[in-house]
């Protein structure tokens, strides 16, 4: 078993080069050749017909928002130990957050 090391950078091999192909396309970030490839990957993958990659959690829980068409009538539970990002996706929205606390069991 590989053990990564916690907040530490891992790498396998291939980073430097796949970093150095990034930097030298002339799309630096988004929609360039390596979310190409990952879209078809996971297309593949997972047998689905379209894959969509966002550039962050933030986004992608905006997007799930406006596709939930979450509004000023809906309560959305959220943990409280998450990013505000968590909950200001379904504010902007209208909606109500309600923070959750989860606790162990034994």
């Amino acid at each position: 078993m590989i053990r990564i090391p916690f907040n530490r950078p891992f790498a396998t091999g291939d980073e430097l080069d796949y970093l150095r192909a990034a930097i030298a396309a002339p799309k630096f970030s988004g929609d360039g050749s390596f979310t190409a490839q990952c879209n078809l990957l996971l297309e593949q993958s997972l047998g689905i017909q379209k894959a969509l990659l966002t550039t962050s959690c933030t986004h992608a829980l905006e997007m799930a928002a406006l596709l939930l068409d979450t509004g000023p009538e809906d309560e959305v539970m959220v943990p409280s130990f998450a990013f505000p990002s968590a909950a200001n996706a379904f504010v902007l929205r209208g909606a109500m957050s309600v923070f959750m606390i989860f606790r162990r069991t034994r």
